[in-house]
């Protein structure tokens, strides 16, 4: 059987613009997923203001804003103790004193979308096959064997890419897998249909350990999202209904703006959220997205990690096939692994600050305070949570001070 130069495994968005970078450069690659499209994806459905930077350099932003993705300018954010403040995303010198904004669109939507254009640049996609494990041979992975619509397939291929998410069977069958030690949180989602006071901006509302997200997807389309430790969902598998009606009492706000509205579909579970890869390369093999680790949906920042990996995985793998590196040598593997995780720790450290608040009610009333009397403040820190800015922006002095000058 020929060898397939790149078998990715996941044809989200960061399997399909990884497969159709590669295309771009003339790489062959067959892309697996266990779905058929579209496929509906547990998701806030939200792109950061990064995120759509990142699409705008992949040459991609067009085509999502085609499919009828929703504009943001910003988000309004209320504490336990119900103090609200509005912030708006910031102006950087990146973007040339444009104003920046977020997108809204559903997975469904934009998962597709993303494929279709990878197929029309020449990838192959199989969906229907489920991978159930990976071949081996002289100390790297050379392929992957699963099922398909016709039943045992096996593949081989140079190089190996996990984009399946946080169920990845490619981290799994590695053995890097690992469990966050401590954030233990669990996501329900669902949809609300009508007519709804959220136009431009999305709504947050920080409860008693717990968080609370609309992210109004259409005209008439409104993703709510609540985040809640496991123990809470635990045993109430059955009853996510009650759960989640019970559980959006505590956000005031959110039920104002969902007062006119009626719930479409049903409760969509998921978690534990939080989990980290003991490594993001191994011989033959990256993982890329939420399969080399995730932190909390907080900032919003899944897919825009999916792009930058995929992006950081094509130019990795494009110059070792340019060079004959068929295999991904240990410099190219240790290179690529340095670089995605220290984006993903650069994320886990702003998750975590965040959550440090969010688990304690007095902070929350405080912080929500202080941003409320400053409102440079806070459009500074929805533009680090957007990926706008670096998070060191909060402790520059230079930075502060130009806040504070602008005040």
């Amino acid at each position: 059987m020929p060898q397939i130069p790149v078998i990715v495994i996941g044809a989200g968005p960061a399997g399909s613009v990884l497969a159709g970078l590669l295309a771009q450069r003339g790489v062959e690659t067959l892309l697996l997923d266990k779905a058929t499209f579209p496929r509906e994806k547990i998701c806030g459905d939200y792109l950061s203001p990064g995120t759509v930077r990142l699409l705008g350099q992949l040459d991609l932003l067009d085509l999502v804003r085609s499919a009828g993705a929703r504009r943001l300018r910003g988000m309004t954010v209320t504490s336990p103790d119900g103090t609200t403040f509005t912030a708006e995303f910031p102006s950087t010198a990146t973007n040339n004193g444009a104003s920046p904004f977020a997108l809204s669109i559903p997975r469904a939507i934009l998962d597709s979308l993303l494929l279709k254009w990878a197929r029309r640049l020449g990838v192959r996609c199989l969906e229907g096959f489920r991978v159930t494990d990976l071949i081996g041979a002289n100390g790297r992975i050379c392929g992957v064997t699963g099922i398909g619509p016709t039943g045992s397939e096996t593949y081989r291929g140079q190089i190996v890419v996990g984009a399946d998410g946080r169920d990845s069977v490619v981290a799994r069958r590695l053995d890097l897998y690992r469990p966050h030690p401590t954030l233990r949180r669990m996501a329900l989602v669902a949809y609300y249909e009508g007519i709804s006071e959220l136009t431009d901006h999305g709504l947050i509302s920080v409860g008693d350990r717990s968080y609370c997200i609309l992210n109004p997807v259409g005209e008439r389309l409104i993703n709510a999202s609540i985040v809640v430790d496991q123990g809470i969902v635990q045993g109430r598998k059955g009853q996510l209904d009650d759960l989640f009606d019970g559980a959006l009492q505590a956000f005031p706000l959110a039920l104002s703006a969902l007062h006119d509205t009626g719930r479409r579909g049903p409760i969509r579970c998921l978690g534990p959220l939080a989990f980290r890869s003991g490594h993001s390369a191994k011989a033959g093999v990256l993982l890329i997205g939420d399969a080399a680790g995730f932190y909390d949906p907080f900032t919003g920042e899944g897919v825009g990690h999916a792009l930058y990996s995929a992006r950081l995985a094509a130019h990795t793998i494009g110059s070792a096939l340019d060079e004959d590196d068929s295999g991904l040598t240990g410099t190219r593997l240790a290179q690529f692994d340095r670089q995605q995780r220290k984006a993903l720790k650069s994320r886990e450290r702003l998750g975590a600050a965040l959550q440090a608040i969010i688990r304690r009610p007095l902070a929350a009333n405080a912080v929500a305070r202080l941003l409320r009397r400053h409102q440079p403040l806070a459009d500074l820190l929805l533009g680090v949570i957007g990926d706008l800015l670096p998070p060191h922006a909060l402790f520059s002095p230079r930075t502060l001070l130009n806040v504070l000058y602008r005040e």
